[in-house]
């Protein structure tokens, strides 16, 4: 049972909760910081980051206080999950609400700096998964394809790969999405790209469309065909690299085409959800 209450910025607690987390609370609110610039809400330092911070010191009070569990690493999947659990409690609703629902959009914005802290290792490991499979995919096209997975399958371990800790990728699902592509940008398949030397086809890239660095959020796996777009090198780039605008138009339109495969393999997500992997808050 929570105890949803005004928390005052002065109150005990309060102080005592930023003050044992002070490290990662200061990151969280550099990079809700960032977030709020980039989505051209503020070209200066505003006043939004910092109360996504306090609203996510008192969701911590509120979980500590109802449940017999310290907090340990607020930078994990772990702990996001365990916060928000507090949206289904009973009178969260009417509490978010009398909020101005700031306790809503702080949770959002926490899942985005989780999967953001998470996104390293796993982009490295997409750059070298892309460079191999491009080296190997003629040998791939020699095996049948009756191991696609088609039904819900728990998520492996991660492995470390080159010095670095990330969730393997299976080749034979990533060639699935390209032949479904006919090795066509699936954003838009007007993009010209060239012809690559090592497979004869037209150049395109694997992205999985729920990133990789959100695999802890989810118990079975996300590495699956229906999960993964193929791009054109330009509209890879884009996807990680563009303003959030742009990011936007292209995660509706690759979702809408996929959006009814993920029950199958037992992946909740919706459009806010995706955005919120993706940074859009």
């Amino acid at each position: 049972m929570y105890k949803f209450r005004v928390i005052p910025a002065n109150e005990e607690i309060f102080i005592k909760t930023r003050n044992k987390y002070k490290t990662i609370l200061d990151e969280f609110n550099s990079y809700a910081q960032m977030l709020t610039v980039e989505a051209g809400n503020a070209k200066t330092k505003s006043g939004k980051a910092s109360s996504y911070t306090r609203y996510l010191i008192r969701l911590i009070i509120f979980y500590s206080e109802s449940n017999d569990d310290e907090i340990i690493d607020l930078s994990s999947f772990e702990t996001l999950k365990k916060i928000e659990k507090i949206k289904h409690a009973d009178e969260f609703q009417t509490f978010n609400q009398e909020s101005n629902r700031f306790y809503s959009a702080t949770i959002s914005c926490y899942l985005a700096y989780v999967t953001y802290k998470n996104s390293n290792n796993e982009e490295v490991m997409d750059n070298y998964f892309n460079h191999s499979l491009n080296t190997i995919e003629n040998n791939l096209e020699e095996k049948e394809s009756i191991n696609l997975i088609n039904t819900p399958k728990m998520r492996h371990h991660k492995r470390r790969v080159s010095k670095v800790y990330s969730y393997p990728r299976n080749f034979l699902e990533a060639l699935e999405a390209k032949k479904r592509s006919n090795w066509t940008c699936e954003f838009d398949k007007e993009h010209r790209t060239f012809i690559n030397i090592k497979n004869r086809n037209p150049h395109v890239e694997a992205h999985h469309l729920i990133p990789m660095a959100a695999q802890d959020y989810y118990e079975n796996t996300i590495d699956f065909a229906d999960n993964i777009v193929c791009l054109c090198p330009t509209c890879h780039s884009r996807i990680h690299y563009a303003m959030q605008s742009e990011k936007k138009e292209m995660i509706v339109e690759l979702f809408n085409k996929r959006k009814n495969h993920y029950l199958r393999h037992g992946i909740n997500i919706d459009e806010k959800l995706l955005f919120n992997f993706y940074g859009i808050v």
